[in-house]
């Protein structure tokens, strides 16, 4: 039996901040949505007092048919033309039909059972689905039938009840694609005229609740999806002790600060026992005394079925708290590249959203916030040895933002061609004041010969954020090859982008499978690399570019792969639980600090240089058909040039030269490249007594810490001479498997508790 399930706002259309989809690009579903129009009409049937006129529509289906809905109990015209927005066109009687018992229906009042499946498109020209079930009908035993409503019907969706049918069901877990339909069930399309756009409500909730289990008294219960807390005082008043007209008012305020609209009503609720947590604070939420010195928020807990203050001691004659202390709140930086927000609150840790708009949860609940502090690098230590030990603390609660972060949403067509999709295209109906740009890509796209180009400069002046994202199980975005290059009359110069990045902003990419378009025809050999760069990205001098890459594969499992993987400079890159497979440059940088993390699985990411199966010696060539299989140099896994900070957890890290160390750094206080946790092996059946594990060519200091060094001739090329300084390589917890010859460090420093036994000396 399939449970009711309501798909939560994942890509929240913000109406002040978005206009409607790039193109007007749809499924044939909502394309029929979009245009069919019902046509009204009575008829006479045969009732309890005799024959007596009854309403009916007649509605256009996706195959081209027509089908007849009975309006039953639905006497009154006005109603009747309200509830299918027709406002003008006459409606008719018929005396050429007869509808026959078991035709659908839509009734007044409403008969669809209150537990029937439901399902709810977050988007005004969405759609939604209802499984049509009559209150006493049992559970269908086949695949049944179920109603389609345009979201725009708002007659419709009203009469039917989607929005509290889709608040009352659980939501899902994240990523689940909510209720379907089973294979075989019928759809019944309704349609509308014209009818001013309704959606869903999916915002915050604001109610008077009843805690019998809390001392017996009333506090406010705020919730918005899965997110919910209590409010105990605002502006350090007690909920419970103010008048009836004092918690009207406080209701209001709260509605008004959390954009409550005014068609969502407040309600008295009693909450079950298990949706108060006792670790979580019950919150003093300040609205009239933000900016007083004298307001120190008098947050409870709950200790022995008892209130108690937070922090100080409770005064039994106003409910504050004596001697209170603002609680703080600190930034943290992430080892997926995003800062976070933590506030250490009663037996909880508030995950705090940190969003664009200037209302803000830490300003109402009174929190003082600093900084983490320390560099780059010592930050995301800490939040790698913070990781390791997050089974020990406290329950981790994330909150939504107070108001949503002004973002325009579009979602691409199936199969979209981002070669011919612009941000001018994507961004020309977002409104003046978005501050970020969301682009959602369907389950397949493709690059057919331009590069997608992300141009800070085309942006609106205001948008300084792009998120990219797939679907939750990745989406495949099919590459193919460039006009120059590998099978085509002209050389390329340089491999061509499938997405281009430029300019000082931050981008997200998310959930996305970089893949080679399959070659046509028939090849004698294995097919040539593919003559592009997966992501290449480059900030300006100023080295304002963020790039995060989250849960992406550049390069496939099946041949052939892209030439380049990353090239990346002018700004940070951070690479997440992602995998990059090329012919030449696995991932490459220069002027920026680099962050390239498996988490929380060690080596299920990889970064890979001849990667492509299937390779001989002879199919070691460049765009240009040139021989460059005479050198290790030419297949590197990790290139880091100059001036480059780079941080290394968890990943396999393999190629006929793992790692290249081309910066120079006269002074350090920092390592120049952090690898913990990491395997660096050779690509098997290359380069077997030339492969390298680190090649250096300028000064630093390179750390490796309980990393494994796998099956290489050398593990370490250094030059005999460095100018004004050396390289300090070390090895911490090592180790070192097949190696074929024994360390030659040249002018490096090379500490190791630890070498290896050389299998070829």
């Amino acid at each position: 039996m399939m449970t009711r399930t309501w798909l939560w706002a994942l890509v929240p259309m913000v109406a002040s901040a978005c206009g409607e989809a790039v193109e007007p690009e749809m499924t044939s579903e909502h394309a029929l949505a979009a245009a069919a129009k019902p046509t009204l009409f009575r008829y006479r049937a045969l009732g309890e007092a005799g024959s007596e006129m009854r309403y009916a529509a007649e509605l256009p289906q996706d195959d081209g048919t027509t089908i007849l809905l009975r309006l039953e109990g639905c006497l009154e015209e006005g109603a009747v033309r309200e509830l299918f927005g027709v406002r003008r066109s006459a409606i008719a009687e018929r005396t050429d039909v007869m509808i026959d018992a078991t035709a659908p229906m839509i009734a007044c009042p409403d008969r669809i059972a209150a537990d029937a499946n439901v399902y709810a498109e977050p988007r005004t020209q969405g759609l939604s689905r209802l499984e049509y079930r009559l209150d006493g009908e049992p559970l269908a035993t086949g695949p049944g039938r179920y109603l389609v409503i345009p979201n725009r019907c708002g007659g419709l969706m009203k009469h039917l009840g989607i929005a509290e049918r889709a608040r009352r069901a659980p939501a899902p877990p994240l990523g689940s694609p909510g209720w379907t339909p089973e294979p075989g069930a019928t759809p019944i399309q309704l349609s509308c005229a014209s009818e001013r756009a309704t959606e869903p409500y999916d915002g915050w909730e604001v109610h008077s609740a009843w805690l019998p289990s809390v001392e017996f008294r009333w506090m406010v219960l705020v919730k918005k999806g899965d997110a919910s807390f209590f409010v105990e005082s605002l502006d350090g008043q007690p909920y419970n002790d103010l008048t009836d007209a004092g918690r009207a008012k406080a209701l209001s305020d709260l509605r008004k600060l959390l954009a409550v609209p005014s068609s969502w009503e407040s309600t008295n609720v009693v909450p079950e026992d298990e949706e108060i947590r006792p670790d979580m604070p019950f919150f003093d939420v300040c609205l009239e005394r933000c900016g007083d010195s004298d307001w120190v928020p008098a947050h409870k807990v709950l200790r022995d079925g008892y209130l108690e203050c937070e922090s100080g001691s409770l005064d039994p004659s106003t409910g504050g708290c004596l001697d209170a202390e603002r609680r703080g709140y600190t930034d943290r930086l992430e080892l997926s590249g995003t800062t976070s927000r933590r506030a250490p609150l009663g037996g909880v840790v508030l995950d705090l959203p940190i969003c664009t708009a200037g209302e803000t949860w830490e300003r109402r609940f009174g929190l003082a916030g600093h900084d983490g502090g320390g560099t780059w690098l010592t930050r995301l230590i800490a939040a790698y040895n913070a990781g390791k030990s997050e089974g020990a603390a406290p329950p981790l609660v994330s909150l939504p933002c107070l108001v949503p972060d002004r973002t325009c949403s579009v979602t691409l067509r199936e199969n979209a061609d981002l070669s011919t999709t612009t941000v001018a295209t994507l961004t020309r109906n977002c409104a003046v004041d978005a501050e970020a740009l969301e682009v959602r890509v369907g389950k397949r796209a493709t690059v057919s010969r331009p590069p997608f180009t992300l141009d800070a400069a085309a942006l609106p002046a205001r948008m300084r954020k792009v998120r990219m994202v797939g679907e939750p199980e990745g989406s495949s975005v099919s590459v193919a090859q460039p006009t120059c290059g590998f099978g085509s009359s002209t050389a390329c110069t340089d491999a061509q982008p499938a997405i281009l990045v430029q300019g000082d902003m931050t981008v997200d990419l998310e959930h996305l499978r970089l893949v080679s378009r399959a070659p046509t025809g028939s090849t004698s050999g294995p097919p040539a690399p593919l003559a592009r760069v997966g992501v290449q990205a480059a900030g300006s001098a100023a080295r304002g570019l963020v790039l995060r890459v989250r849960d992406v594969v550049i390069g496939g499992d099946t041949a052939p792969v892209f030439y380049k993987g990353i090239v990346f400079s002018g700004g940070t890159l951070a690479l997440h639980s992602s995998s990059v497979r090329a012919f030449t440059d696995g991932v490459s940088a220069d002027r920026a600090r680099v962050s390239i993390v498996s988490w929380p699985v060690a080596g299920a990411h990889t970064i890979e240089s001849l990667a492509q199966p299937g390779l001989t010696a002879d199919d070691l060539v460049d765009l240009r058909g040139e021989w460059i299989g005479g050198s290790v140099a030419n297949f590197r896994a990790l290139t880091l040039s100059a001036d480059v900070q780079a941080f290394v957890v968890g990943m396999r890290v393999s190629g006929p030269m793992a790692v290249a160390w081309n910066d120079d750094r006269a002074t350090w206080s920092e390592d120049g490249l952090l690898a913990v946790d990491s395997t660096f092996t050779s690509a098997p059946g290359y380069f077997d007594r030339e492969s390298v594990m680190l090649s250096v060519a300028g000064r630093g200091q390179l750390d490796f810490v309980n990393s494994k060094v796998v099956n290489f001739g050398h593990v370490l090329r250094c030059p005999s001479r460095l100018s004004g300084g050396t390289a300090k390589i070390i090895f911490d917890r090592p180790e070192f498997d097949e190696i074929t010859y024994g360390l030659r460090q040249g002018a490096c420093t090379v500490e190791s508790a630890t070498l290896w036994d050389p299998t070829g000396e």
